[in-house]
């Protein structure tokens, strides 16, 4: 009874472990089909699919590790899959529909820093857009409105303004650029300078300590400009101007002292963009700083920029230079094709006689004296008496005559007849490509790193703990096919290459000195060579042709054209053809992007003073806001009209910060139910100011909960506006996640309401919490709005 008992034990606990593991290897194939699909996916570069195929795998085993990797993997790729095609759709205009993506890309991978900065660049440009339209169809620009910050958010918005507020060197705007007829007759400087002023419509100051020549100049200045008006009159008169605002110059003697005084300088950063190496950075700093003569310039290595403080004139230089240099190099692709074809063909013709092993008559004869034969060490009585004797087939002398026939035995030979041929062709065909930079070496290594000993020594002087060994010193030679070269692309198809080929092998190892030393056979190429883009060029080839004959056999006999062949010869032929070409192909796939304008020389004023021109720029015309002249009043014709003045505005009523700040909270707090139920709870924004974006994120434990569903509420959508609703539900890992974003454009909600509703349903009896980890809360200027996480209390019951 008992052995019945401890067999029914036995039985239930194998039954027990048995589906256990059917029930694991059931959870693992469903979750390896979901791994499967993600993997189909990937391979069409489907990444939305493939990661909800990989989530829905890693929900079915939170705890592999593969399932994990794949699914991390993966919300990269598909994250930035849609900041791709973000960025295509903002380049062709349509922000809207690159922000929807931006978004996902965020929504998809939060850590993706990427998505978050294109997402707030691309609301910025919807938000510009908006306010240029409202700037156009009020008449002026609607002003933003106000916002609760925090003191370092007001702090870092009051620094932005300033540096937003920062303004380049004045540019001229006159009413009239293009002076069409315009003669003066016999004037003194003053008045030519005032003349052009009144008819371009700008005013004109002139230093207190300006000191006139004295000479009366007559000009004709008709279809000229109002910047080579100016000019003009500058090199007659030899006096300096520039421009003081948008409608007014100064005028000074133009001398070292004046233009030290007043000549405006400029502060510029540039940031270059195909800086490969330092080097390249310092070239074209020095470089700028040589032509232009600029004495504060800079470099910052980590940021690949140049800083450059200077007159205006100079900086505009610099600015060229640098837009000239600043090139990506060009770059080129090498086939290099290695074509070796072997073939080894042998004959073995052997009819002959075989002795030792090797063809040929040889018949050894010993010495094998009988037993009977008395002999000095084989017991006979012909000894010296004490019983040894030799044993090197040696005898006495006297006993030559008792030798016969039967103590002499001789090896007969053996007979070998063989007909063999072997035919053994070899073909290799290597056609590595190499990737280059104009200028920069591209080394290629295929094959293996073979150990070579390079010395040894030994101590000279033994002592305690040091070893009597000998110490051997090792080098390694890359063997295989080794590919070195440096491209110059030169213009728009033609490329010069520095090559090194070496094709090498281990032929045999020899031993030096107890140590087994390869012997690597080489064949190198070295050239300088200038080809065009697709052609076709053979840097060298080898033709090996080697023939060998053997012939062995017994003399005279094995000489007999018919007779050798009964017995007495054998014969060998071998053959070794090989061949070996390299050829190349270089591809351009990045030509010299020179452009015109950096072909085109620009004037740069003397030696002693740097002035460029600038061609005129076509700007729009704006309407002037301000009210416009009534008929019958003229402005002063020296002067612009001056804008008209503003009313004051009464001073705004800001509105009071409510009693209470942005609260979220669980409604209810605390949800007492039974195994099996499903409840219902809202997260509810109370006092919300400008709600525009809302990315949730929700933890429960899954062995007491799980979640069934998330509702949107009706806080965004008071107004009726559409809202952009996502969700992502993970029940095995306990997690839950959503975004709520209001339309671009539409703005932001105000008031208090629910945000979203949850639905659960309990599992098992216990207590526990629903928390939001993550919370955060934006405006519609993607400004996050402070808000305390709420918590949520559940009690389960049986």
């Amino acid at each position: 009874m008992k052995r019945i008992n401890q067999l029914g034990v036995i039985l239930a606990a194998a039954g027990l472990l048995a589906a256990g593991a059917a029930e694991l290897a059931a959870r693992t194939k469903k979750g390896d089909k979901y791994f499967a699909e993600g993997r189909r996916y990937q391979l069409e570069e489907k990444w939305d699919l493939a990661l909800e195929a990989y989530e829905k795998a890693l929900g079915e085993d939170p705890a592999d590790a593969a399932y994990q990797m794949a699914v991390r993997r993966t919300r990269f790729q598909a994250g930035q899959m849609h900041v791709r095609a973000g960025k295509k759709l903002r380049e062709e205009g349509k922000l809207e529909e690159a922000l929807e993506q931006f978004q996902k890309a965020y929504i998809i991978d939060p850590s993706s820093t990427i998505a978050e900065q294109e997402l707030r660049t691309t609301y910025r440009m919807i938000r510009q857009r908006e306010r240029e339209k409202e700037k156009k169809e009020k008449g002026k620009e609607a002003e933003p409105e106000a916002r609760v910050l925090t003191p370092i958010e007001r702090i870092l918005e009051e620094t932005r303004k300033r540096l937003a507020a920062l303004q380049p060197p004045p540019r001229l705007k006159p009413i009239s650029r293009q002076l069409n007829t315009l003669k003066i007759s016999n004037q003194p400087v003053k008045v030519l300078y005032e003349t052009v002023g009144k008819v371009a419509g700008i005013n004109v100051v002139f230093d207190p300590e300006f000191q006139d020549p004295g000479k009366r100049l007559s000009v004709d200045l008709s279809n000229t400009t109002l910047e080579e008006a100016l000019r003009y009159l500058a090199v007659l008169t030899k006096t300096y101007w520039k421009p003081l605002s948008e409608n007014t110059i100064f005028v000074t003697n133009d001398n070292v002292t004046k233009r030290r005084d007043y000549e405006e300088q400029v502060v510029k950063v540039f940031y270059l963009k195909n800086i490969t190496k330092v080097q390249e950075l310092q070239e074209i700093a020095t470089a700028v700083r040589s032509v232009t003569d600029i004495r504060r310039l800079f470099t910052y290595n980590s940021q690949n920029a140049i800083l450059v403080r200077g007159e205006a004139d100079k900086v505009a230089l610099a600015e060229k230079l640098i837009h000239d240099l600043d090139k990506p190099l060009s770059e080129v692709v090498v086939d290099v094709i290695v074509m070796e074809a072997n073939r080894t063909r042998t004959r073995e013709l052997a009819s002959s006689i075989i002795s030792g092993g090797k063809p040929g008559l040889s018949l050894p004869i010993t010495f094998a004296p009988r037993l009977a034969l008395p002999l000095p060490g084989n017991g006979g009585d012909g000894g010296n008496g004490d019983g040894g004797g030799s044993t090197g087939g040696s005898i006495p002398l006297g006993r030559l005559g008792q030798l016969g026939w039967n103590d002499w035995r001789v090896t007969l030979p053996g007979m070998l007849l063989q007909a063999l041929m072997t035919d053994r062709t070899t073909r290799i065909l290597q056609r590595p490509q190499v990737r280059a930079a104009d200028g920069q070496k591209a080394s290629l290594r295929l094959g293996d790193r073979i150990p070579f000993a390079t010395g040894s020594f030994q101590p000279g002087v033994g002592a305690v703990g040091v070893s009597p060994l000998v110490s051997t010193q090792f080098q390694y030679a890359d063997v295989g096919v080794n590919v070195d070269l440096t491209p110059k692309i030169h213009g728009e198809d033609e490329v010069s290459l520095h090559i090194e080929i070496e094709i090498s092998a281990v032929r045999e190892r020899i031993d030096v000195g107890g140590i087994q030393q390869p012997i690597i056979g080489q064949r190198k190429i070295t050239e300088d060579i200038r080809v065009k883009d697709g052609e076709v060029t053979l840097l060298g080839g080898l033709t090996q042709d080697q023939r060998t004959r053997t012939k062995s056999g017994v003399p005279g006999l094995g000489d007999i054209p018919i007779i050798k062949w009964l017995g007495f010869s054998s014969e060998g032929r071998e053959r070794n053809e090989g061949e070996l070409l390299i050829a190349l192909i270089p591809h351009i796939v990045r030509r010299p992007e020179i452009s015109e304008i950096n072909l085109r020389p620009v004037a740069a004023g003397s030696d002693q003073v740097v002035r460029v021109r600038y061609a005129p720029i076509e700007e729009e015309e704006e309407e002037p806001a301000g009210k416009q002249l009534e008929p019958g009043a003229a402005a002063p014709a020296g002067a612009p009209t001056p804008p008209p003045a503003e009313a004051p505005k009464p001073a705004e009523a800001k509105p009071e910060p409510p009693e209470a700040g942005v609260a979220v909270r669980f409604v209810p707090a605390a949800v007492e139910t039974r195994r099996g139920e499903t409840f219902t709870v809202s997260l509810v924004i109370q006092n919300a100011t400008d709600v525009y974006n809302a990315p949730v994120k929700f933890q429960f434990d899954p062995k007491l909960l799980r979640m069934t569903g998330i509702a949107q509420g009706n806080l965004l959508s008071a107004d009726g506006k559409q809202v952009i609703f996502t969700r992502n539900i993970l029940n095995d890992a306990g997690t839950a996640s959503i975004v709520l974003n209001r339309l671009p454009g539409a703005g932001g909600v105000s008031g208090s309401g629910a945000l979203v509703s949850l639905t659960f349903q309990a599992l098992a009896p216990g207590r526990t919490e629903v928390t939001v980890p993550e919370l955060t809360i934006r405006d519609s200027e993607m400004r996050p709005l402070a808000a305390a996480p709420p918590k949520l209390v559940v009690s389960i019951q049986e």
